[in-house]
């Protein structure tokens, strides 16, 4: 018995539907990743590389069809006009769930050529798959894999939330911190979303850090000299001013061994 099934989850319907069975692989074990790096936006991976989130059975985005187990005859088959209105599909091989949002654009209604019949074909559309993976998760070690946030939230709501932006209140506390000299032309409003991420994410850091680390890190950023420092606060009149000072509280800087040169890490994986 086959362990290769499609199954589909369609426009305004909480249930996925059972769409084919298959009796081949439809991605070779090649296209199935076994290492990630755990999700954080401070990480930019490469075209061939994974995101991860570990337990994902155990987070709130996690739906049902990830959490149970997945018998085909509990799944109703998809209707023809149905199948006009997925949102993605989910490809089951063994233990991995292989997921692929659909748009229009996966939609082909054109006449094409079948290379084994050698006719033309014009009343039969088709959805076409992506060569790779977009989105899967291995049941037996319970990892989602993903290569970008914004396409797995497509199919688990809430994702991304995972590194939210810092609410007007907290982007509004920080700017008020005693490290900060703020320009009154500077407000709340004008604080771009990229670094109200990043006041999400390293209030979060400074609470696990005692005033000495705190310092520390204030001085590093500091002697890196991309903000003036003045009576022991950064003067911070733009957005760019801003940014520069979170890169130094996420210790982004480095001097290169040879050469001296002074950098900024565009990507930071703990090792």
């Amino acid at each position: 018995m086959t362990d290769i099934y499609i199954y589909g989850k369609v426009k305004k319907k909480n249930n996925l539907f059972r769409i084919l069975a298959a009796n081949s692989l439809v991605y070779e074990n090649d296209k199935i990743p076994v290492e990630g790096y755990e999700y954080n936006p401070s990480i930019v991976i490469e075209p061939e590389e994974f995101y991860k989130l570990s337990n994902f059975s155990q987070r709130e985005q996690a739906t049902e069809f990830i959490k149970n187990e997945i018998n085909s005859v509990d799944f109703d088959q998809i209707s023809h006009s149905d199948l006009k209105e997925l949102t993605y599909i989910s490809i089951k091989q063994n233990d991995i769930l292989i997921f692929q949002p659909i748009s229009k654009s996966y939609y082909v209604n054109k006449p094409w050529i079948s290379l084994l019949d050698l006719k033309i074909e014009k009343d039969n559309p088709i959805i076409t798959i992506n060569n790779c993976p977009d989105v899967l998760y291995n049941k037996s070690t319970d990892i989602l894999y993903f290569k970008k946030l914004s396409t797995a939230n497509r199919i688990f709501k809430g994702l991304d939330q995972l590194y939210r932006e810092a609410t007007a209140d907290e982007t509004q506390e920080f700017l008020d911190s005693d490290i900060l000299n703020v320009s009154s032309s500077y407000t709340t409003q004008k604080v771009s979303i990229p670094n109200r991420r990043k006041i999400a994410l390293i209030k979060d850091t400074l609470d696990k850090y005692d005033d000495i680390e705190k310092q520390a890190i204030y001085d590093y950023t500091r002697d890196y000299g991309q903000v003036t420092y003045q009576n022991g606060k950064f003067n911070i009149d733009t957005d760019e001013d801003l940014k520069f000072v979170l890169w130094g509280i996420e210790q982004r800087y480095y001097t290169t061994p040879i050469g001296g040169e002074k950098r900024v890490a565009n990507s930071v994986i703990t090792i």
